[in-house]
């Protein structure tokens, strides 16, 4: 069940508490930047873990990506891939890609930033003993040489076009550097809660569920950070997050729901920045062979997504916070295909394909949503089964909490069609098609041999034309088959302070080591 706080529950229990850590941190922050209080980040719950490599998590993201550094990163404007720890990379043959490190850079606690450093930390990620939830994203990775202290060729046991995009920042399944000689000493329970990166920012102290406290590094490689101390707050309600920037007590909160933008703009005192780049991508994925019915029949699913105005929904129920994209791949991902014409809305066509399909009356079916997981998911849902009745499908829109749908959604028990989505934020690649409709990845409730082919081959080679054409197939193949209800992506809705000068990333990830204070 979700946890929900009163607002004036909150303030007592936690503002007066916020108001004097803010004033310890000040304290000792000292006498220079005496002046200047910690940047307050308000998020939606508590990190878990802090181990880059243990967690799939947006709550341990955030603070990490401050902490931790990685080989790569987008270019923030460009979102092409980019030296970070890394000097350079390139492909020595279809298996090997060589890295070229920086020099002269070291973790935090001053340990030595090195190639056996990137040694270690991709083979503890691939280590099946360790269970990082994201090690399938770099499974087809064999082993890492070290050719000298500063050159690393990580050997692969398949061509893997992704391996340098999964050594740049991404939601999962991605590498941050660790350090080997902590780690040792610390062991990965100590790691988890006092991480050590080579990040523009250094870890001080977590205490669970009230706050966690950052600091810069001075030694940062890129020039050490503008703003002293990051605090990060865990606040689940959703109102009480921007109750906390509209008073003063927080300077960034993610996560912004459309119906309090007005709000924060009319309050002098905060700012609204959005981004859809980067923002989840939402799709209700339909079964045909996990639960018999009509949905097996692929002009029933056609006929399902003509019923469907999603520009209507995205102008309503998410206020134009989101954008349509039919296929479940961002527009500026490699691989997407312009070309393929998606499904409009079209009523008379749809009722004209259940005729063809035998269901002249429509029929019944079920389509599960989740409790504010995504941006009024229940009210897209809702607004869907409505327009599916205009056409003489009776849907019922099952809400689940989000813990027991996270339950169901893994024993594949959402039938036969449930929401869920992907934060691509960092690989804008067609790869993506391969989470979310292969019939063998992860929670897949649909199946296509010749798809699954496709997207196969389109993950075995490091041609990108050929890559390129394998996914503009398998896009067509999306068309005819409509395995889904049109994709859209929501947009991430910030709530700035006006005393942090700070814009999201074009890739939507957080990133503080350019935030300055006005």
């Amino acid at each position: 069940m979700r946890r929900s706080h009163t607002m004036a529950g909150w303030m007592g229990r936690a503002g007066a508490g916020m108001l004097g850590l803010l004033a310890l941190l000040v304290t000792s922050a000292g006498p220079a930047r005496a002046q200047a209080r910690p940047v307050v980040v308000i998020q939606s719950g508590e990190a878990a873990t802090l181990d880059w490599h243990m967690h799939c998590d947006k709550n341990a993201h955030e603070p990490d990506r401050q902490i931790f550094d990685t080989l790569l990163r987008r270019n923030p404007k460009t979102l092409q891939l980019e030296a970070s720890l890394a000097e350079s990379w390139r492909l020595l043959n279809d298996t090997t890609w060589q890295f070229r490190l920086r020099r002269g850079v070291h973790f935090h606690n001053g340990e030595p930033f090195d190639a056996a450093a990137v040694k270690f930390s991709i083979e503890r990620m691939l280590d099946p003993k360790q269970a990082a939830p994201g090690r399938t994203s770099i499974a087809t990775i064999d082993h890492v040489d070290v050719v000298d202290p500063y050159t690393v060729n990580v050997v692969t046991k398949a061509p893997f076009p992704l391996l340098p995009v999964r050594m740049s920042p991404g939601h999962c399944g991605t590498v941050g550097i660790v350090p080997p000689k902590y780690l040792a000493q610390v062991g990965d329970a100590g790691f988890a809660v006092k991480p050590v990166g080579t990040g523009p920012y250094r870890f001080v102290e977590w205490v669970k569920d009230e706050r966690l406290v950052l600091e810069a590094y001075k030694d940062y490689h890129r020039g050490p950070p503008a703003i002293d101390r990051l605090v990060f707050r865990p606040v689940p309600e959703l109102t009480t997050r921007v109750a906390a920037l509209l008073a003063g007590q927080a300077d960034l909160v993610s996560d912004v729901p459309p119906d309090q933008v007005g709000k924060i703009k009319a309050s002098g005192v905060a700012r609204v920045e959005v981004s859809t780049l980067g923002g989840f991508v939402i799709m209700v994925k339909i079964t045909n062979y996990l639960m018999p019915g009509p949905w097996q029949d692929a002009r029933v699913r056609k006929a399902i997504n003509l019923a469907v105005d999603m520009d209507t929904i995205i102008k309503t129920v998410l206020e134009g916070y989101g954008q349509v994209l039919g296929v479940p791949l961002e527009k500026e991902a490699f691989g997407f295909n312009p070309n393929v014409r998606w499904w409009g809305y079209d009523p008379e066509r749809a009722k004209a394909l259940l005729r063809e399909a035998g269901y002249p009356n429509g029929f019944e079916m079920t389509l599960h949503a989740p409790n504010r997981r995504y941006m009024n998911d229940i009210e897209v849902m809702q607004a869907i089964a409505q327009m599916l009745g205009k056409v003489g499908i009776r849907a019922k829109v099952e809400v689940w909490e989000q813990s027991i749908y996270t339950t169901k959604w893994r024993k594949r028990e959402l039938l036969p069609a449930y929401m869920t989505a992907w934060g691509g934020a960092g690989v804008f690649d067609g790869d993506l098609l391969v989470n979310s409709l292969h019939s063998k990845s992860a929670l897949a409730i649909y199946k296509n041999e010749a798809l699954d082919k496709l997207l196969e081959d389109a993950q075995g080679t490091n041609d990108p034309e050929r890559r390129k054409a394998l996914y503009a197939k398998a896009q067509e193949m999306i068309v005819e088959e409509a395995p889904i209800i049109k994709a859209y992506q929501q947009a991430h809705i910030f709530g700035i302070s006006n005393r942090l000068d700070w814009s999201p990333w074009i890739d939507n990830m957080l990133f503080l080591s350019d935030a300055k204070l006005k």
